[in-house]
């Protein structure tokens, strides 16, 4: 199933949309349901969840009241402004020659209403049950819904992370977000109509020839991993349609990486499984690095 391809989303429930969006059909043995983001009362026990639902999906999306602005569907979460970050630019390398653009792409911000520790985990514009409904999903503090003994929530009780999975605003220690691929854009930036090979070349050598194609009428960019097949798939790495000064043109975000809806171990297209903390793929070998880095 391609990415982006999700029909008959206005009448389906939050939690189908989710799985929808990841290619994945729901199961009890794997799937969102037991990671770290099923923060519901039907968690696996010991890590942070609440007692006040046992829902899972409604911590980031809504079949009703979603935000519209996000870039992600049916989105469930008030968004940070994408503003006031430290992005990684050339920090610790003189070898960066892909630019970073200055403000967190729509993509990465919804990672971040969550990751960057600014507001609670259960910031939920549309909460479960009938009267619900906060444009606001209860501001910084977010719904103050029970987080009982979670391990790794700040002191206050707020639902706020205090791991190191609470990124902060700081992002210079990250994995450049932003960041134009292919170190500084491909030769020609514009996309397939039928899915394949991007036209034109890296600009610098040292990555690996991205795929392009048009699903509807917008251009997508990827990286194949496992057997290539020409089509996007859950377990590739995806790129994203970025406006850089040297053209429109694919770009890297949080969820290049990372799948938020797959368990360690779920199988996927052509042979591959995720990879702990939501990796597409399993990092052995370090294959995730090794699919977009030639070294």
């Amino acid at each position: 199933m391609r990415l982006g391809t999700l029909r008959g989303i206005a009448g389906a429930l939050a939690c189908s949309s989710a799985l929808l969006l990841s290619g994945v059909a729901y199961g009890q043995a794997t799937g969102i349901a037991v990671t770290k983001h099923n923060l519901g009362a039907s968690a696996p026990a010991g890590q942070n969840s609440v007692s006040d639902t046992a829902e899972i999906c409604v911590f980031c999306h809504t079949p009703h009241g979603a935000d519209t602005t996000a870039s992600a569907p049916l989105w469930n979460k008030r968004l940070p402004s994408g503003t006031g970050y430290n992005v990684y630019n050339t920090a610790n390398s003189t070898t960066i020659d892909g630019q970073v653009l200055n403000t967190v792409g729509s993509v990465s911000i919804t990672c971040l209403s969550c990751h960057d520790g600014t507001q609670a985990m259960d910031n939920i514009i549309n909460a479960p049950g009938s009267g619900g409904f906060d444009p606001t999903g209860g501001g910084a503090g977010g719904r103050a819904y029970n987080w009982g003994t979670s391990p790794r929530i700040d002191a206050g009780g707020l639902g706020i992370m205090n791991s190191v999975a609470n990124l902060g605003t700081d992002l210079r220690d990250d994995h450049p977000i932003g960041i134009e691929y292919c170190g500084g854009g491909l030769s020609g930036t514009t996309a397939n109509a039928t899915p394949g090979v991007a036209t034109g070349a890296c600009k610098d050598g040292d990555f690996k020839q991205p795929f392009s194609g048009t699903i509807n009428a917008q251009p997508v960019w990827w990286v194949e991993t496992g057997t290539s097949d020409s089509l996007r798939t859950r377990t590739d790495i995806i790129l994203y349609n970025r406006p850089f000064t040297g053209g429109t043109g694919p770009g890297v975000e949080c969820a290049s990486c990372h799948d938020p809806h797959v368990s360690q171990g779920q199988a996927g297209p052509n042979s591959q499984v995720a990879g702990a903390t939501f990796l597409r793929v399993s990092n052995n070998g370090s294959a995730v690095c090794l699919s977009c880095h030639t070294k």
